[in-house]
């Protein structure tokens, strides 16, 4: 402050001319000299030219960022929800997976592994059921799984997380949950789809049910009722995983619908049964590879999902030899 009052006080003597006159002979300084405001550089090169002792270190410290934070690592990617473009397709999904909890066919988990997360599952995060519609870029990094996924929100939006950001969304929640798949039994080698395995029977594989999610207009105009009748000697979320990229998925993900697992069963025996049976409603398409090659998948069928449950008791006790199934009623139905 009292700088600033010397300040104006030069002011105004420099501008009072009987002052200067009498102070003249008195300016050991300089200071009532002519007053000339200094030249403003107009360059970099002109500001590092000037004699000023802050630019004149010899090792530059000035240019040397210290004590200051650097700019944290941020992702390549941030996931933001969108509305869903083919919600229609995942809605129906949704419903039955309600009806599934309700009913006692499926099961709400507290979610404790992230190594749980595979195309075609069901979570709850904050409220909101979620649906695996996609797992892409699989990979391992520092040691830990992770991977690009397609994610559909039961309020009928999308995002892309990564697989771990998910599990700590997951984690972080304490109402986080998973949603079981439907587990209906062993299949085959038993009276019973729900009977116990016993120490001289073996599991063979798994007989799996996928419903289609492709967005071909001969799928899509089927409303959701084309299903894959398979077998694999893994388990079916690793079979289903890279299904967008298999032709016999059609090049599209698929939604888990029913497993069973295979006891004492002949795979080939199976296959051929459950396809003759289903003869009159296996869907007629051809597909081409990533090389051109025409591809005609064979087990895939246009029937409801009813009709499916309703063939595997009778698949079990071996009675499937007296009926037939009706395209045109859609149905199972006597033989005569």
């Amino acid at each position: 402050m009292q700088e600033r009052v010397l300040s104006m006080r030069l002011k105004a003597y420099r501008e009072n001319p009987k002052i200067l006159a009498e102070l003249k002979g008195h300016d050991r300084h300089g200071l009532f000299a002519e007053h000339q405001e200094p030249k403003q550089p107009e360059s970099l090169d002109e500001i590092l030219e000037l004699d000023d002792d802050l630019l004149s270190t010899t090792n530059d410290d000035i240019f040397q960022l210290r004590h200051a934070r650097p700019k944290s690592a941020r992702p390549d990617k941030v996931s933001e929800r969108k509305p869903a473009r083919d919600f229609s397709t995942f809605k129906p999904l949704f419903d039955v997976c309600v009806a599934e909890l309700v009913s006692g066919k499926r099961k709400s988990m507290k979610f404790a592994n992230e190594q749980e997360i595979n195309a075609g599952e069901f979570f709850i995060l904050n409220g909101v059921m979620v649906y695996v519609a996609e797992v892409n870029d699989p990979h391992v990094r520092n040691g830990k799984r992770n991977a690009r996924l397609r994610l559909i929100f039961e309020n009928g939006t999308e995002g892309e997380n990564l697989l771990r950001s998910l599990a700590t969304e997951l984690y972080k929640d304490p109402s986080g949950r998973r949603i079981s798949t439907p587990e209906v039994g062993p299949l085959f080698g038993s009276e019973s789809p729900v009977t116990k395995v016993g120490p001289q029977d073996r599991v063979t594989g798994c007989i799996y049910v996928v419903r289609s999610l492709s967005t071909l207009p001969t799928i899509a105009k089927l409303e959701g009722e084309v299903y894959k009748i398979g077998f694999t000697t893994g388990s079916m979320e690793e079979r289903v995983r890279a299904a967008k990229d298999d032709p016999t998925f059609l090049f599209a993900p698929v939604h888990p619908v029913r497993t069973y697992d295979a006891v004492n069963l002949n795979t080939a025996k199976f296959e051929k049964l459950i396809h003759r049976f289903f003869a009159d409603a296996r869907l007629d398409i051809e597909i081409m590879d990533r090389f051109g090659k025409p591809i005609k998948p064979k087990e895939w069928f246009s029937l409801p999902l009813r009709v499916i449950e309703q063939a595997i008791p009778m698949l079990i006790d071996g009675s499937i030899l007296k009926f037939r199934y009706d395209a045109s009623s859609r149905s199972i139905v006597a033989r005569r």
